[in-house]
């Protein structure tokens, strides 16, 4: 969702073109020298706030270990819950929890404190002006109030991070902003993340939990804030539903294999950095599941174009949160960790470009190949045993 506050200053909605592609001139000089490791292909961090670099926004909270979530349930003098709701409530948020934990192979472990009860919040609901281009003023206004509201019943002490989710009767209170600079301070402790759960949480469930859990790791928006001139209206044309961040009602919601390592939900080993002299060839088990494989299994390929840029190669197969995806096998995307979130930081390679599916079937199959078009490498794919894909790319 468009609801990132880049600084304490407002909630920016940010729009504008990628960055243009860059040419094979500008491989870096360390990439060209020496053998290829993983570290020779990790692109560092290029913007300030939610990128696609290493290190994630310094803002970001740790996407391994223990993550400590304060969730409050609200209602309001002219939107009361209704009775028996709360369970619902609790219930509709708690698969995005699941899928936190599972996607990141165990290592975020996501413990949760709810309220007791709803937290009737101070002022009616019409007084938060929830519509696109909510100031950061209102939304800190509105988690503050939150927190004032429970803090006699409720410990915040040892909370990383506060989730406010609103009665489903209150539809006015719109959509799911997130801010990583909260700046409120409840029983002595100094609250800097917060996500505030509003009517479309009703529409998608946990999974917009687990988006607006990204951002607070530091991930950035992958549908565009400003859809193409000649493509009005297509805000998904970056990455289209394969990645949560971009569409999260899309038919394979995985987080990208890239954004796995970048979060340390992959290591090192499970990256094939490609060399830029010779042949590389990798065995690419499907992303779904890959937190949980042998850490000498391949999980993506990189092929580094810049000091920004990167080509990803990752196998999509029908299965986890990937199960309903209608076309499988090698994703191709480029990453440049210059630019901003929502405008395109993550691009997938359409393999079947004016297809009516759009990029519902942008996967490679088994017997084609793709050339970059910057350095002319040859990326080439071949089945592997079981649903593996082999991926070749020759410089």
């Amino acid at each position: 969702m468009r609801t990132r506050l880049a600084a304490a200053a407002a909630l920016t909605l940010l729009a504008g073109l990628a960055a243009a592609p860059a040419s094979a001139s500008t491989v870096p000089s360390s990439v060209a020298a020496q053998p290829s490791s993983a570290g020779d292909c990790r692109l560092p961090a290029a913007v300030d706030g939610l990128g696609s670099g290493f290190p994630a926004d310094e803002q970001a909270l740790p996407a391994t270990g223990t993550l400590k979530a304060a969730l409050l349930f609200v209602d309001f003098e002219d939107h009361p819950a209704s009775a028996g709701s709360l369970d619902e409530a609790g219930a509709n948020l708690a698969s995005g929890v699941e899928y936190l934990e599972r996607v990141s192979g165990g290592r975020l472990d996501v413990t949760t404190t709810s309220s007791d009860g709803w937290v009737r919040m101070p002022e009616p609901s019409t007084s938060y002006p929830f519509e696109r281009g909510l100031s950061y003023e209102d939304h800190v206004r509105y988690i503050g109030d939150a927190i004032a509201a429970a803090d006699d019943a409720f410990d915040f002490s040892d909370v990383d991070v506060v989730w406010v989710t609103a009665t489903k009767e209150a539809p006015n209170i719109t959509y799911s902003p997130t801010t990583n600079f909260l700046d409120v301070t409840a029983d002595g402790s100094h609250l800097t993340h917060a996500v505030t759960f509003g009517y479309d949480q009703w529409r998608w469930g946990g999974l917009v939990l687990a988006h607006e859990s990204g951002h607070t790791l530091g991930l950035p928006d992958l549908y565009l804030f400003e859809a193409p001139p000649d493509d009005p209206g297509n805000w998904h044309a970056a990455v289209g539903g394969w990645d949560l961040m971009g569409l999260i009602s899309g038919a394979g919601p995985e987080y990208f294999a890239w954004h796995r390592w970048q979060l340390g939900w992959l290591d090192d080993a499970q990256v094939v950095c490609a060399d830029p002299r010779r042949a590389t060839t990798a065995l690419l088990r499907p992303v779904a599941g890959s937190g949980e494989a042998a850490p000498w299994e391949d999980a993506m390929v990189v092929y580094r174009l810049s000091e920004t840029r990167a080509v990803v190669v990752e196998n999509r197969q029908p299965a986890g949160y990937d199960d309903g995806i209608g076309a499988s096998g090698a994703l191709v995307y480029t990453v440049d960790a210059s630019v901003p979130s929502g405008e395109g930081p993550v691009r997938v390679v359409d393999s079947t470009p004016g297809s009516p599916d759009g990029l519902d079937d942008a996967p490679f199959a088994p017997g084609s190949s793709w050339t970059e078009p910057t350095t002319g490498a040859v990326l080439s794919f071949r089945r592997g045993p079981a649903d593996t894909v082999r991926v070749v790319v020759t410089p």
